[in-house]
């Protein structure tokens, strides 16, 4: 099992333009799009539209496939990433400023594109450029290794960042995901 919290925060921004698309399987499907970044192209209502269409409906559809699609359908310019995680890999292709890293073992690492072992209670962090500019490997660590779930962790991020300027800057979006495997299962 997957559990997941996402954060979806317009900051001092009008509007809040980024997106999250998730599918809910065996696999987890994740896409986030990063539109708010200035000078990026505008994510148009019939382009949310289609996405979010083909990511609810990507259910068996290889991470290739769905890659491929997201390739042709969303405009240039556009900073995006798609995540397909499950108990036992997670595949990554990220387009742009977004971030994400691994808590494995104790460390904090960057996530590369492409395919990733991941095992039990490993801790995934996905946000974008916006998110991320006002967090320290050593904070995303320590958060992630003393939170007990995924929407502790984002709590203790999102108030580290509120800290430095009351999230009072551009819009906010990020994703926490850790692995539980049956045993570890919290109700």
């Amino acid at each position: 099992m997957i559990e997941y919290y996402t954060l979806m925060h317009k900051g001092d921004s009008e509007e809040y333009t980024d997106n999250i698309f998730m599918n809910f399987d065996s696999t987890v499907t994740v896409l986030i799009i990063y539109s708010s970044r200035e000078g990026s192209p505008e994510f148009s209502e019939e382009e949310k539209s289609k996405i979010s269409s083909m990511i609810t409906g990507c259910r068996g559809v290889p991470f290739n496939e769905i890659s491929k699609i997201l390739e042709r359908d969303i405009t240039p310019g556009i900073d995006y990433m798609l995540i397909h995680i499950n108990d036992s890999m997670i595949n990554i292709e990220r387009h742009g400023a977004i971030y994400a890293g691994i808590v494995k073992n104790g460390e904090l690492k960057r996530l590369p594109n492409g395919p990733f072992s991941i095992e039990d209670d490993d801790r995934v962090v996905c946000g974008t450029a916006e998110f991320i500019k006002h967090l320290s490997y050593p904070a995303v660590l320590s958060d992630a290794l003393t939170a007990e779930s995924s929407e502790e962790w984002m709590d203790n991020m999102v108030c580290r960042i509120s800290e430095q300027n009351m999230l009072a800057e551009g819009n906010l979006t990020a994703v926490t995901l850790i692995v539980r495997k049956d045993e570890n299962v919290r109700v």
